[in-house]
């Protein structure tokens, strides 16, 4: 089992996220992912790819935030020999090898707007140039970007391009953080734990209902990537076959729910108040965001305000 699989369980955010990457997948519609560190932004790019016409083909994904400016041409478009000291060689660039396939450029927000400036006229002309060359190379790609900031204050900051953000989110993913699907926790628990328990070979191990609890009243500042690692050394470290409360430590936080016993009903009022304290009490979006029609919500409000 692979730790990079695309997991999800019965959240209505999951799974109005995958509904969305069922239908635009079999097209070649420009993606924006965004959302929180840790969310998983990458392995909905995959799925996407994965489920796309260009399958059998590359992705190939470029961290943006870790390229220097100075770099940038070199890395995106390619260069020829002789183009500067270093390039003892031709080099494709990724967007000439992700040609025919998907390129996933994560954190995109991070590029300078001399950088963005580059991207989007390769976009839009859809060839590049490599570095040193004349040459205009054709290429045939699927973008898909992601980024943890909001595009849109950039724009409005002046710090992201206005042209370039709308060539790049034709559709806009937003991946919930860990805390606001709950209902997900046990099932990528139990995932990461059967990927763990392979990965170490320790057999039949399983996570008591305590525990379960413990880790669904936690608020998952590093969402899904850190419940990972929480599993992984606890797996690692415990001698025991069944995983109790003690085994996961979990970073202290004044956002941070102490373990309780809470009924589901008082668990769904705090995730539903919380939801609109988010949204600014927004009926409409707050409902969209829970996967309810606002007269659902609005019921369940009268509940909890009787």
């Amino acid at each position: 089992m692979d730790s990079s699989k695309l997991v999800y369980g019965p959240s209505p955010t999951m799974i109005n996220v995958m509904n969305i990457i069922r239908k635009i997948a079999p097209t070649d519609a420009n993606v924006l992912i965004t959302g929180e560190n840790g969310t998983g932004k990458e392995l909905i790019a995959n799925e996407i790819h994965n489920l796309s016409g260009r399958a059998g083909e590359l992705m190939i994904s470029v961290d943006m935030g870790s390229i220097t400016e100075t770099l940038f041409e070199s890395e995106l478009f390619g260069h020829v020999k002789g183009a500067f000291t270093d390039a003892i060689q031709d080099r494709k660039g990724k967007i000439e090898l992700a040609s025919g396939g998907s390129l996933f450029l994560d954190e995109i927000s991070n590029l300078s707007l001399r950088s963005q400036s580059k991207l989007l006229n390769a976009l839009q002309n859809r060839e590049i140039v490599r570095v040193g060359s004349n040459r205009h190379i054709p290429v045939d790609i699927r973008l898909i970007c992601a980024t943890n900031r909001d595009p849109d204050r950039m724009v409005e900051e002046g710090r992201f391009r206005q042209d370039l953000l709308f060539r790049i989110n034709t559709i806009i993913i937003d991946v919930p953080p860990l805390r606001d699907r709950v209902d997900d926790i046990p099932i990528l628990a139990n995932h990461f734990l059967k990927v763990f328990c392979e990965k170490y070979s320790k057999d039949h191990m399983r996570i008591n209902t305590h525990a379960l609890e413990k880790l669904a009243t936690y608020t998952w500042p590093g969402n899904v990537r850190e419940l990972q690692h929480v599993i992984e050394k606890a797996v690692i470290m415990s001698e025991s076959p069944v995983l109790i409360p003690s085994d996961f430590e979990l970073r202290s936080s004044s956002k941070s729910v102490a373990h309780q016993e809470i009924t589901l009903a008082e668990m769904e009022k705090r995730f539903i108040l919380d939801c609109l304290r988010r949204h600014d009490n927004n009926i409409s979006v707050a409902a969209a965001k829970l996967g309810i029609t606002r007269q659902t919500l609005y019921n369940k409000l009268k509940k909890i305000d009787s």
